[in-house]
């Protein structure tokens, strides 16, 4: 290995172990049996520390990003011990007694004075809050699960297909999550009285305040790390599969994408690609294998297994490095030693062109994904400038500023797992969980053609957009006929146009923690019909899509109030009532706020494979709108020093006039001129060609 890459990465992983002492902006109660630190680490945001008396503070969650107490805070002791910690957004309140308050920037309560102690090992909080508030968040199960998007009760723990995330926000503008770990901790909620309990010495709570999930949401990611834009291939079709004969076969499925010109970027590749723990097969991965895919415009994404086997394996143990589990060969990530011996063996991998990781079975440990994936995070950025992604079967908080994505797990192929992941995709959404997932088609066996089909379908609209099947089961869309094949194209050829909107909301995701896919009650919170509908969702906050989920095609749309436009025709609808459905093979349900501007771009093959140009802007009348363009250079990090490109677009709706204003910054590569053509509903056309001045296009 490269000597260079060694001080670097060392640095990064001891510097990861690291904690702190009591800072400006904290204060210390000793409560009846626990001491209890008090801060605040922003505006929005308290930190809680209880543990034993006579004890020391628990070290620093790893989970957690920002971790100095806020200096700006306005910390008071109070008569009796008590410490109250003030921002402008709201106040913490901590009696001597361990009761606590939260109100907000008003004054009002939010949480009533609650009860905090300690017996038998474990910590107990109890909080009062209004009866009428609901709790979202929490992850989910994705297996043999309803998806129900409230939570009145729960565990925490990570398995195969589920991940339970200690952090719950109310509809009453307050969230908590405890940062203790991701094992044993159960909450109930009962008739206005919330109880957390952790099996440990010690709580390690974060209180947040805002007035509406979307600020929670950014509370919370704040505090856990931003995601940061994932490389643009991954918003492309990825094509996954367990089984493959020998090299000619994974060349062939290639060629088949290619001259059927059904567009995909990614093939993720399982056990068939490597042997020997980290070395290329030679039987199906040749040395020139990775030179083919890239001059076909194809990325590498392989299975990685938190494990060693044989000689490797031997080693590790002598080492001490094997986490003590059922299955005796996990490494511990937790040693800094560990991690670096282990990602020193992929350096060759990424040199030779590996473009991402796919981290299977990493649930022996409720943080083993979670150092697994920071580990190829600090390894990739030392060693080159391109984004880290990886897609993961397990998730913890704080895995998003890593580059990882989760999927639902080994799930079954039919129609009751289909409808069920809407509601598992949302859930993670809604705990913090930006870049999203599943097997389309299902897993564990070979789905239906119309099935195969409508997964696909529900695919177009989700995060990342990956199949993937188990050995023997084809997940090829030629291999269910040839309607099958048509009505997939035509969805993936849609997810390919939906890409400059994808990664836009994917630029804003990394700004302010709002994620892509969206349940309806985010967007309408006083709409009483959307509190648990997981069938439907928004992507931003524009686009609603409602795929078929179910055989036959018919299916019913809830809209909320006001104006939309079906996506498909253009034909305008009233919200605030059931849209009844039946839907051909080939068509996916989907709706348009009035009032939106929507880019498309064209079909093309792969991301890397020709320019997005030309651009359709779509323009839904009804209302003013606006929509600012994101671009950069989809492959490194260097937009966040500011080689980035954003283009704002207004509608004026009385004027029929849509202005798009002068680009803002560049990046190398950028197109300097593009063409666009604006499309109204009903035909309505006009184009121009845009090279960073502004212009204005009447309709």
């Amino acid at each position: 290995m490269p000597s260079t890459h060694f001080a670097p990465f060392l640095a990064l992983c001891l510097l990861s172990l690291s904690s702190v002492a009591q800072a400006a902006g904290e204060e210390t109660i000793s409560a009846p049996n626990l001491k209890i630190t008090v801060s605040a680490v922003d505006p929005s945001t308290f930190h809680l520390v209880a543990f034993p008396i006579d004890g020391a503070a628990p070290p620093v969650s790893p989970f957690v990003a920002e971790t100095a107490p806020w200096a700006r805070a306005a910390v008071r002791r109070g008569a009796g011990g008590a410490v109250t910690v003030k921002t402008a957004e709201g106040t913490l309140e901590v009696q001597a007694d361990g009761r606590v308050r939260l109100l907000d920037h008003l004054g009002h309560a939010l949480l009533s004075p609650g009860t905090l102690g300690a017996a038998d090992g474990a910590v107990t909080l109890t909080l009062a809050h209004d009866k009428a508030e609901r709790f979202y968040g929490a992850g989910n199960e994705s297996r043999n699960h309803s998806g129900d998007l409230t939570h009145p009760a729960g565990t925490t723990a990570v398995g195969n297909g589920y991940t339970r995330v200690p952090f719950l926000w109310s509809t009453g503008g307050w969230s908590l999550f405890v940062a203790n770990n991701l094992t044993g901790g159960t909450w109930r909620d009962d008739a206005g009285t919330l109880t957390w309990t952790t099996p440990a010495p010690y709580l390690d709570l974060y209180l947040s305040v805002a007035p509406n999930g979307y600020g929670l949401l950014d509370a919370f990611s704040r505090l856990t790390g931003r995601a940061p834009i994932p490389p643009r291939w991954t918003f492309g079709f990825m094509q996954s599969r367990w089984g493959y004969d020998d090299a000619a076969d994974v060349q062939d499925k290639w060629s088949q994408f290619r001259d059927r010109k059904i567009p995909v970027d990614t093939f993720i590749y399982d056990y068939d690609w490597f042997q020997n723990d980290w070395e290329f097969n030679p039987k199906k991965f040749p040395s020139d294998i990775l030179p083919k895919m890239k001059q076909l415009g194809l990325h590498f994404v392989g299975i990685r297994k938190p494990r060693v086997t044989g000689a490797n394996l031997d080693f590790a143990r002598n080492q001490g490095w094997v986490l003590s589990s059922p299955l005796g060969t996990d490494l511990r990530f937790d040693v800094p030693a560990a991690g670096y011996w282990w990602w020193s063996h992929h350096i060759p991998l990424v040199q030779a062109g590996a473009d991402g990781w796919w981290n299977d079975e990493i649930e022996q440990s409720a943080d083993e994904g979670f150092l697994m994936a920071r580990t190829e995070w600090e390894g990739t950025r030392v060693m080159t400038p391109r984004r880290v992604w990886s897609i993961n079967r397990a998730w913890a908080p704080g895995m998003q500023r890593y580059g990882g994505t989760v999927w639902t797990g080994d799930i079954d192929s039919d129609w009751s797992t289909l409808q069920n992941q809407p509601g598992t995709l949302l859930n993670w959404s809604m705990a913090g969980m930006p870049y999203i997932a599943e097997d389309i088609g299902g897993f564990q066996s070979t789905p239906s053609p119309e099935l195969y089909a409508r997964w696909i379908e529900q695919g177009v609209f989700i995060p990342i957009m990956r199949a993937h099947g188990t050995l023997g089961s084809p997940r090829w869309p030629w291999a269910f006929g040839a309607d099958v094949e048509a009505a997939t194209k035509k969805a993936i050829e849609l997810r390919y146009r939906l890409i400059p909107y994808f990664y836009t909301l994917a630029a804003q995701t990394e700004a302010t923690g709002a994620p892509i896919m969206r349940p309806l009650f985010l967007e309408f919170p006083n709409d009483e019909k959307t509190q648990n509908l997981k069938d439907e969702w928004m992507v931003g906050n524009r686009l609603l899509a409602a795929p078929v989920l179910a055989e036959g095609g018919a299916r019913d749309i809830t809209l909320p109030a006001g104006r939309w436009y079906d996506f498909n025709t253009g034909a305008g609808v009233d919200g605030g009532q059931i849209q009844h459905i039946q839907a051909a093979l080939d068509t996916i349900p989907a709706y348009v706020r009035a009032g939106t501007i929507l880019p498309l771009g064209p079909v093309i093959q792969s991301t890397s494979l020709g320019a997005e140009d030309p651009l359709e802007v779509r323009v839904y009348p009804g209302a003013d709108a606006s929509f600012t363009l994101y671009e950069d250079d989809g492959d490194t990090y260097a937009y966040q020093t500011g080689a980035s490109s954003r283009i704002p677009m207004r509608w004026d709706d009385r004027t029929k006039t849509l202005t798009v204003g002068a680009r803002a910054g560049s990046f190398p590569g950028m197109l300097v001129a593009r063409h666009l053509n604006v499309v109204l509903p009903g035909g309505v056309r006009k184009s121009a060609v845009y090279t960073g001045s502004a212009t204005q296009i009447r309709l």
